[in-house]
């Protein structure tokens, strides 16, 4: 879906059938948000040409109300005298000698000043055409040169750098309402200055609007085009450059906020509209991303893993929410400096929470990643080709991945682990969650009786290289055991060790599931063929990582 976005010098308006967010930057630096709803008929978007000309004028009435609901985002609490005062006045003054400025500028600049050059460099005599020609060259020159001059103007940096935020995705870029004004006022001058006709006053006056019209309307029809077509969006720049500036990471910032809460608007029915008083969940999130990638902390899960804990819920339940308290503000982030820091979330809070559940965890087991999640989510959906499925959960760790199948089937699940530190708090997370996994100390299968055979294994081994576990992140390093960690030279070891092991422990049919590391999965994908696996598939992460590799066993 495009959205329509609306740039002012501070802030921003997201349009999106009858709904509208407003997102700003005040004067202390601090992003403002808040949503409303007005009723809003779109009546010609479907009918070429027409739909130009609502867009021309329904745009600039939309630009107009950024403008003026961003004249007081600054401005200090007024007493309720002063509340009481019409300042929409004040501004609507401001707006008319602004556009009373413009239109002598236009007269004179681009109007008189280039005839008078093209009549003073061809002459009289010469043939109408090439004079035009002369006079609409030095008027497009003018044009420019104005367009050049107005970018220095902080304000117009301002309103530029915003314009070139709201079209970073390029959701829309050659219909960007401020180029197509630009692209519809060369177009028009283009077609005056060449026709060149002159009836009188008023038959000009008609004219010149007809040909303003005809302009809205095809000039709207030649971007929608370039706006289509992704090789052709190039040839937008030779207009769209003079409407954008470079945006610094606030700007871009502020319009994510503003898309990120038109999403939650669209996708969540009966959504609470913010106002002024609200602190915005979306804009809480932001800033909760933009600190933690600015300490390096770059995974996508985390904020949301952080907020899910300090506000006590899941994350899928965190996107619900639309406004936090004061309360709620400070203590999300001040767990967010924590881990800015370097502190893990689960030393910060001493749990964490996966798949729904809530884990107690330490530095004697791995803490539990968003993307093991997604193994989880498959073994799940496999074990529903089971009658009364018996699993087998392979250095289970915390617990987790054995713990949330268990919970979310009617599985048989089995755990084992070589470290009876690891095995203790996988079995007090168990009782926490109220599910019943057989625990057994064992290195891989050596600990479990020797017939006992599984329809589905799994297994989160450790696959990090040797050499490359003094790379990672202090944090991990220092939270995580090496245990966990240490998967041999190539980070292949435990792979190998278990695929082969997997095929005397599986019943027929039976299926081994296993998370990778990066660049593993082709490797791992190897080694399940040359030991009799079949229906062998791969799946992705978030981060679209090959991430789970799994086969069945024939």
């Amino acid at each position: 879906m495009n959205y329509y976005i609306f740039p002012t010098a501070n802030a921003v308006v997201v349009h999106f059938q009858d709904k509208k967010v407003f997102s700003a930057i005040n004067c202390d630096g601090q992003k403002k948000l808040f949503s409303y709803m007005e009723k809003n008929k779109i009546i010609f978007w479907h009918f070429s040409f027409i739909r130009g000309l609502q867009y021309f004028f329904c745009g600039i009435v939309a630009l107009l109300n950024a403008f003026l609901l961003s004249f007081d985002v600054c401005s200090a609490k007024k007493t309720k005298k002063e509340e009481e005062k019409p300042f929409l006045i004040k501004n609507l003054l401001i707006l008319i000698a602004v556009f009373g400025f413009a239109v002598f500028y236009s007269a004179m600049i681009l109007g008189y000043l280039p005839a008078r050059f093209g009549f003073l460099l061809v002459g009289f005599k010469a043939r109408a055409i090439y004079r035009n020609l002369v006079v609409l060259a030095f008027r497009i020159l003018f044009f420019y040169l104005t367009i050049l001059l107005l970018r220095i103007v902080p304000g117009v940096c301002e309103f530029l750098r915003f314009n070139r935020a709201s079209c970073e995705k390029k959701q829309i870029f050659a219909l960007n309402f401020l180029n197509f004004l630009v692209f519809v006022f060369i177009l028009d001058m283009i077609v005056l200055t060449l026709v060149g006709i002159g009836f009188g006053f008023w038959f000009n006056l008609a004219f010149h609007f007809a040909i303003l019209l005809v302009c809205i309307g095809v000039g709207f029809e030649i971007l929608f085009v370039l706006d289509k077509v992704k090789f052709l969006q190039n040839l937008a720049y030779i207009t769209i450059w003079t409407v954008f500036c470079k945006p610094t990471t606030t700007h871009i910032e502020t319009v994510q906020i503003a898309l990120g809460e038109m999403n939650l608007l669209m996708s969540q029915k009966g959504r609470e509209l913010m106002n002024e008083e609200n602190l915005a969940f979306s804009v809480v999130y932001n800033e909760v991303k933009n600190r933690l990638s600015a300490a390096g902390v770059n995974d996508k899960s985390e904020a949301d893993w952080l907020i899910a804990t300090v506000l006590g819920k899941n994350r899928a339940e965190i996107k619900l929410i639309s406004s936090v308290t004061e309360k709620q503000y400070q203590e999300i982030m001040k767990a967010t400096t924590r881990r800015a820091k370097g502190e893990s979330i689960d030393n910060i809070f001493g749990y964490t929470e996966f798949y729904g559940l809530r884990f107690d965890v330490n530095k004697k087991v791995l803490t539990p990643r968003m993307e093991t999640e997604i193994l989880v989510e498959q073994v799940i959906k496999a074990s529903l080709d089971y009658k009364q499925p018996q699993i087998l959960d392979l250095g289970t760790g915390s617990g987790a991945i054995a713990i949330a199948i268990a919970k979310n089937t009617n599985a048989d699940v089995t755990a084992v682990d070589i470290s009876k530190a690891a095995l203790l708090t996988a079995q007090a997370n168990a009782k926490k969650n109220d599910v019943k996994v057989e625990f057994f100390h064992s290195n891989l299968f050596d600990g479990l009786k020797r017939k006992k055979k599984f329809d589905i294994i799994v297994s989160n081994p450790p696959y990090i290289p040797t050499d490359d576990i003094k790379k990672l992140d202090k944090n991990v390093r220092e939270c995580d055991p090496l245990l966990a960690l240490d998967g041999g030279a190539d980070g292949l070891e435990f792979y190998r060790n278990i695929i082969p092991l997997s095929t005397k422990r599986l019943n027929p049919g039976g299926m081994l599931w296993f998370e990778v590391g990066k660049g593993q999965a082709a490797a791992v994908r190897k080694m399940l063929r040359e030991n009799g696996f079949e229906s062998i598939k791969t799946i992705k992460d978030y981060n679209k990582i090959e991430r789970i590799v799994c086969g069945k066993f024939r």
